[in-house]
């Protein structure tokens, strides 16, 4: 993101807040996702939400094809809850995690203001161990927050962010900890630290029916420091076909993953991502 087009954004976030008045912390907005209260300096999603009217309906709209009502759907990486608050009105239980602090609250409010009596939220980071980590607490996209990357860039310090420590949780661990029901589907969209949280989920991956999960190269390069194929073996042994939404291609994976792997390798020299839907076959 350029120095200037940031600059831009500050300074509308800067006239918003003198409009509103200093005391004024969010903006509620009625739209195609519910009823979504959103921070007043996040630039991304708020302007989108008010002038748009909703946020990510055609991945809404993918999902809930492979989503009933008996069914349990986690959601990683919950945001302020435009995800969560939808797909949880077609679900019997939904189940997210948010690490960021702020954003934690907002998806919180989210859950009452829509009466989503099936839903709970916990504000926790998901990975491959229960520990403290360092995390980006972004502003001008809070949905961009993400745990503190192992090679830094510019497109995720732009807005200064605040690093903060954050618990992480293991996803086995915490569900037989804390009783939860198992997942049907998984939803995973938590900028880069995707990898780790698979390592963390080995166990009730085996029987999860649908995945599905952001794919961003340099996510993969500069937040996890790992490979095309480090991300992938982790999850094509627990099912038989991928989707590339974006794309709108699709591979057998149950043979082999060799056609897979190459596919990622070009997106990864192209730069370019997607978000890969995973089943298995009935």
């Amino acid at each position: 993101m350029k120095k200037l087009k940031v600059k831009k954004r500050q300074f509308k976030i800067k006239l918003r807040k003198k409009i509103l008045g200093d005391h004024a912390k969010g903006v509620i907005y009625d739209t195609e996702n519910g009823m979504i209260l959103a921070p007043i300096d996040d630039y991304t999603i708020g302007r989108h939400l008010g002038f748009k009217g909703g946020w990510n309906i055609s991945e809404i709209t993918e999902l809930l094809e492979y989503i009933n009502e008996d069914d349990t759907v986690y959601i990683l990486g919950t945001h302020i809850g435009t995800l969560l608050i939808p797909i949880g009105k077609k679900c019997k239980t939904i189940i997210g995690y948010e690490a960021n602090p702020d954003t934690y609250g907002y998806v919180s409010k989210n859950v009452l203001i829509n009466d989503l009596d099936n839903a709970s939220v916990f504000n926790y980071a998901v990975g491959d161990a229960e520990k403290k980590i360092s995390f980006y607490k972004n502003t001008l996209n809070s949905g961009g927050s993400k745990i503190k990357p192992i090679t830094d860039s510019y497109l995720y310090s732009h807005d200064n962010p605040d690093t903060i420590e954050v618990d992480m949780i293991r996803l086995d661990t915490h569900i037989n900890t804390e009783n939860l029901p198992k997942p049907d589907h998984i939803i995973i969209d938590i900028e880069g630290a995707e990898y780790f949280a698979l390592q963390g989920m080995q166990d009730i991956l085996k029987d999860v029916k649908m995945l599905y999960i952001e794919y961003v190269p340099h996510h993969l390069k500069n937040v996890s420091g790992v490979s095309n194929k480090d991300f992938i073996d982790l999850i094509v042994p627990h099912f038989d076909n991928v989707r590339f939404v974006g794309q709108k291609k699709e591979m057998d994976i149950s043979t082999s993953s060799e056609d897979f792997l190459a596919y990622l390798d070009t997106l990864y020299a192209n730069e370019k991502a997607d978000d890969l839907l995973f089943t298995k076959s009935k």
